[in-house]
């Protein structure tokens, strides 16, 4: 199930996106609305504003093309991976918003959350949004981007003799061109900042989740989901499937430019871009333990209970059908007397034993390897046959 097609949620329910001094800054510009974040406009916008300027200054300096690949804007893979990755973190806001509020919903509109853990509950998401929209977080994540925008930069120029388009490096200190000048002012703290509030939602999601499992939950050990009824909270990570494109994006780029400009082997990236999809799912499964307490505690329950309800009906099955039995409560534990009752109480067992300390699932877990590798996967085919790509790819997404 996509995001779009997913049941509306009440607006008030819950926001990723809608708090914070960054957001009502963006409100008062006319930018967007409480009722519709235009995120395909504001993606333009933002794409303009970040790498327009750029392109138009390094053209009067004549580093839009040049002899030397370096020096050249418009051959830069990771100009285009950091815009692509703009866009995607201001689209991803709409889906996020519509799926994030469905699946919390889900613990009320399935009568999960008991009439007495609903204040608990609401409080949970109303301490996300507090945090999410934190004034102090959006303040260290605005200087931390300009840190790592200066940074970065003086990095790649200090790495190739003469300088590259945004600047070269002199004594150790970074000598910006003007179109490394916009870059450094606005095009990459742009990158940074937004990246690092989605890791912020992200955090705050996990923060949320662990409340949520604190909350007096009505579990189901014999539920055919496998995770008391919660299997649901497990497709969360679908709704960063853009945010793990991009950020996948903007690595590959830097592994292309290695391979194709300095004829580095793929081979020397290999423990590094499979570290990164390990890291990924690692990072998207780490919210959702905080639920395993709760149901390892609940699968202890569960077996405890069923399986003194499983020997109780069995041995007086045996009695009615068998004889032999001295069991005093005969039919009393019996219910249904006829053959199908023994098998329904074993599925039901069964779905008990087989219950998951996690609520994740291969489904779930899928699409995320696959934004993940499908970057990757473009670097590779530079220098590897496409079919050995294919290959590889299906063998990872099957583990």
């Amino acid at each position: 199930m996509v995001a779009n097609d997913l049941p509306q949620a009440p607006a008030v329910l819950l926001s990723f996106n809608r708090q914070g001094p960054f957001y009502r800054l963006q409100r008062r510009l006319g930018l967007l609305s409480d009722s519709h974040l235009a995120v395909g406009r504001r993606a333009a916008l933002f794409l303009m504003l970040a790498w327009l300027p750029a392109l138009v200054l390094a053209l009067l300096q004549g580093l839009a093309l040049n002899a030397q690949h370096e020096r050249a804007l418009l051959l830069d893979f990771s100009v285009y991976a950091f815009g692509l990755a703009l866009v995607a973190f201001v689209l991803m806001e709409q889906t996020s918003d519509k799926r994030m509020a469905w699946l919390v919903s889900q613990f009320v509109a399935q009568g999960i959350v008991r009439d007495s853990a609903r204040p608990a509950f609401a409080a949970a998401r109303l301490n996300m949004e507090r945090r999410a929209g934190a004034a102090w977080v959006e303040a260290l994540l605005l200087l931390a981007a300009y840190a790592i925008a200066y940074e970065w930069m003086s990095i790649g120029a200090a790495r190739i003799p003469g300088g590259t388009w945004y600047g070269q490096s002199v004594d150790g200190q970074l000598q910006p061109t003007l179109p490394g000048w916009w870059a450094l002012g606005v095009a990459l703290p742009l990158f940074w900042f937004l990246l690092g509030r989605w890791l912020w939602r992200f955090f705050t999601w996990g923060l949320m989740l662990r409340d949520i499992a604190r909350c007096d939950l009505r579990l189901v050990p014999s539920h055919p989901d496998r995770c008391g009824g919660i299997a649901f909270i497990g497709q969360y990570p679908k709704t960063y499937l853009m945010f793990v494109f991009a950020l996948s994006s903007v690595v590959a780029a830097g592994v292309l430019k290695t391979v194709v400009y300095a004829g580095a082997s793929l081979l020397s990236f290999k423990f590094a871009l499979f570290g990164l999809v390990a890291f990924l799912v690692i990072a998207f499964v780490l919210p959702l333990l905080a639920f395993t307490p709760v149901l390892v505690a609940l699968k202890k329950q569960g077996l405890s209970r069923y399986g003194a309800l499983v020997s109780q009906h069995h041995l007086a099955f045996e009695a009615r059908w068998l004889g032999g039995s001295d069991d005093p409560r005969g039919d009393d534990a019996l219910g249904s007397p006829d053959m199908s009752s023994l098998a329904d109480l074993s599925a039901a067992y069964d779905l008990v034993k087989s219950m998951q300390a996690v609520p994740v699932t291969k489904a779930s877990i899928f699409p995320l390897l696959l934004a993940a590798t499908v970057p990757l996967a473009g670097v590779a085919l530079t220098r590897v046959p496409f079919k050995a790509i294919l290959d590889s790819v299906k063998g990872l997404l099957l583990l």
